[in-house]
């Protein structure tokens, strides 16, 4: 809770610059900084939180969201497609 206002911050203080640099260098210190610092938290967090009780997508989910997805199953098939090579 303590980082959403740095985070509000931090948009706000880029919405804010005059310059094209001077946005993309505040984006870069938010991105490879206070989210950095937020990821610390939400790692932990999601360590001790039950996995039925987190209704956010888990970092593995989202590195393999093909494998771990209900509609995971046999992939449409297209017909017009069936000559081409396989890759």
């Amino acid at each position: 809770e303590a980082l959403v206002p740095v985070l509000e911050s931090a948009i706000a203080e880029i919405h804010a610059a005059e310059s094209s640099y001077d946005k993309a260098t505040l984006a870069r210190v938010l991105r490879l900084e206070t989210m950095v610092d937020m990821r610390d938290v939400i790692d932990k967090a999601e360590k001790i939180v039950p996995a039925e009780d987190w209704t956010l997508a888990t970092y593995k989910e989202l590195l393999f969201l093909d494998s771990h997805s209900s509609t995971a199953e046999t992939p449409p098939s297209y017909p017009e497609f069936d000559d081409m090579p396989q890759m």
